[in-house]
């Protein structure tokens, strides 16, 4: 069954209330944060700076480490939180994390405006 929009509204204050030292908006479903993200005990989580928005601004990417036992998307976040992650482009709405090719360990924030 679809969730109404008042479902979606709810389920998005939430979120937030589940992560309010936030520097970034948080666009992943409410079921999918305790489902476990990777059994690895220890994940690389990659910021690129290479939108339109940093045009021209050659900016290094970041890169968050991340450990632990089950580690389930919720986790991640918090551990984006803790480190000082910010989005603070016109894509600040992190809708999810993509594993880098050839790696089990590496993931780039898939992030959305």
């Amino acid at each position: 069954m679809e969730k109404t929009e008042e479902q979606y509204e709810r389920e998005f204050e939430e979120i937030e209330e589940m992560f309010p030292n936030a520097k970034f908006t948080i666009a992943i479903n409410i079921e999918e944060l305790d489902v476990i993200f990777t059994k690895q005990p220890a994940i690389v989580v990659k910021k690129s700076y290479n939108c339109y928005c940093y045009t021209g601004c050659n900016k290094p990417s970041e890169y968050f480490y991340i450990s632990g036992k089950n580690i389930t998307t919720k986790f991640i976040i918090n551990q984006l939180i803790e480190q000082g992650l910010e989005l603070d482009c016109n894509h600040h709405f992190i809708e999810g994390f993509e594993k880098v090719k050839g790696s089990d360990c590496q993931f780039k924030i898939y992030a959305g405006s």
